[in-house]
């Protein structure tokens, strides 16, 4: 059988169903629920020049679930990653620990803005973040992220709560466009100093 490849539309910044709760899994045999981890993949997989990952409530289910991309697997040269190892399905994810120290990356978002116009701006979360949650076939996973794999989870883990990274940034100069980022980063070889 083959299988239809479903990229979806990212829900943009402004639709209610970003702002809203996800509702956890719990018949892991449903066909609602292998559809939409196939629509994540394909549609991160359509976007992985620009993301690091997706959750439901961008592509407009209110269920508990989010694929982030294995950046950690990406960087072993000794690990060739096919399409359904580079994201890492996440079904009803759960914090266990997060560090005290804590770290600054610059993040984006699919849902927030298209192409040059998306913005980006330094966010401040733990470094380091431990997690459980369940595969399709209902088994428990833990993961543990560090770093920008870190920031990543907690990206995702956060569209399940309604909350977008922008959220986190206290002053406006902080947030970029693309475009001017990009050009920035060109020219000095760095991301802006934070205001």
């Amino acid at each position: 059988m083959i299988k239809l490849i479903m990229v979806k539309e990212i829900l943009q910044i402004g639709n209610p169903v970003l702002e809203k709760k996800t509702t956890d899994i719990a018949d892991f045999k449903s066909n609602e629920l292998k559809q939409l981890v196939n629509n994540l993949v394909d549609t991160a997989d359509a976007n992985k020049i620009i993301t690091a990952g997706l959750a439901a409530p961008q592509i407009g289910s209110l269920l508990s679930v989010c694929v982030c991309r294995r950046i950690d697997l990406e960087t072993d040269e000794n690990i060739t990653v096919g399409k359904h190892d580079l994201w890492e399905v996440m079904i009803n994810p759960k914090i266990t620990h997060l560090s005290d120290k804590k770290s600054n990356y610059w993040e984006g978002c699919l849902s927030i803005g298209i192409g040059g116009d998306s913005l980006f701006g330094p966010v401040e979360r733990p470094n380091y973040v431990i997690i459980t949650y369940n595969n399709l076939k209902g088994e428990v996973k833990h993961l543990i992220g560090r770093d920008f794999l870190a920031h990543e989870i907690q990206h995702e883990m956060d569209h399940l709560k309604g909350i977008l990274f922008i959220k986190y940034i206290q002053d406006p100069k902080n947030i970029w466009r693309r475009n001017a980022l990009d050009k920035y980063y060109d020219e000095y070889g760095d991301y802006p100093p934070i205001i």
